[in-house]
C-alpha cells in the first residue's frame, strides 16, 4: 500500500497499472491510457501523508487498512479505505478496495 500511495504521489502510473491484480476491472482498459490517467493525479492533488491503520494477510490474500491525507484544490479529499491486495508473480497486487470514510468525520 505504501509503494502504491508513493506512485500516485510521485506520478508513476506505469507502476500502479503494473501492481493492479489481474482481475481488477481497470486491466480491461487501455494500459498507456491508464498510466497515463493515473499519472496525472500528482498535478491535481497534494499527498500529504499515509497512515496504515490495520494489516493482515493470510496465505495469497491480504487486506489494509489506511487513511489517506489528500488535498486538491485546497479541499480536503481524505479518506480511509480497506483494501484487498493478492499475491500475483511474486508481488502483491491491488484487488479492490471500500471507502469506510470519506475524510469528514476528522480520522
Amino acid at each position: 500500500m505504501r509503494s502504491r500511495y508513493s506512485a500516485f504521489a510521485l506520478g508513476l502510473g506505469d507502476y500502479l497499472v503494473k501492481t493492479l491484480a489481474a482481475h481488477h476491472p481497470d486491466r480491461a482498459l487501455a494500459a498507456d491510457a491508464l498510466a497515463r490517467e493515473l499519472a496525472r493525479a500528482k498535478d491535481r492533488q497534494r499527498f500529504l501523508g499515509l497512515t496504515i491503520l490495520d494489516a493482515h494477510a493470510d496465505g495469497d490474500d491480504a487486506e489494509v487498512t489506511f487513511h489517506a491525507r489528500i488535498f486538491e484544490r485546497g479541499q480536503d479529499r481524505s479518506f480511509t479505505e480497506r483494501s484487498r491486495f493478492v499475491r500475483e508473480e511474486g508481488g502483491w497486487r491491488y484487488a479492490e478496495g471500500e471507502i469506510l470514510d470519506d475524510g469528514t468525520s476528522g480520522v
